[in-house]
């Protein structure tokens, strides 16, 4: 389940309420969500040390709460390396688990003329990740030789079977989990949103 916007129902006001991976519009209620922002940006800033300035983006649809702030962290880090985001290829999927595949034709048409016009690509989760190696590998392309994949959740179980290993972004659900249930164990007062952080798995693909 993705992060997102929820409108409380009435009923609940004044119970002990506090939100995991959700924020509502009400500041006074207490939410824990990841910091898709931060690690957006410091996972950019890998990139760029690493030297790579053609990155092809593949973000999740515009209406995930989690893609704004991704996509934010991204063009920060670039802007702030004295880069021009004009030179960044950017595109949202469409909603709909159906629309993973489009990333296929998304790849075939930025090989020009049979080669890649891009030397990262920057996926919005790795299922999206999935996809591109299984489009690259069949292509020929070396990942990260060539190509460079960056991925985003860590997905459970996969992560680690990429090949090679899939450099991604942890998704903190467990501490998220913790986090909420401490705030009510320990009487935690306060409102306001809690962004944990989301470390970087520097595997083999960048």
């Amino acid at each position: 389940m993705g992060l997102r916007h929820i409108t409380l129902p009435e009923s609940l006001y004044g119970e002990n309420i506090v939100l995991a991976n959700c924020v509502a519009d009400d500041p006074a209620l207490p939410s824990y969500i990841p910091d898709d922002y931060t690690a957006q940006y410091e996972s950019t800033q890998h990139l760029l040390a690493a030297g790579y300035r053609q990155p092809l983006c593949f973000w999740l649809p515009e209406s995930a709460l989690a893609t704004g702030y991704r996509r934010q962290g991204f063009e920060q880090a670039w802007r702030d390396a004295g880069r021009d985001l004009a030179e960044v290829k950017q595109f949202h999927m469409a909603t709909g688990d159906d629309h993973y595949t489009d990333l296929a034709s998304l790849l075939n048409a930025h090989f020009k003329p049979g080669k890649p016009d891009f030397d990262v690509l920057i996926c919005g989760n790795d299922r999206a990740a999935f996809v591109a190696y299984q489009v690259l590998l069949a292509k020929g392309v070396r990942i990260p030789q060539d190509v460079a994949v960056m991925g985003f959740d860590n997905l459970v179980g996969v992560g680690h079977l990429f090949l090679p290993p899939l450099t991604t972004i942890q998704l903190p659900h467990d501490i998220i989990g913790r986090e909420a249930a401490l705030h009510i164990i320990e009487g935690r007062e306060g409102g306001r949103v809690t962004r944990i952080p989301c470390p970087l798995l520097i595997r083999c693909s960048t």
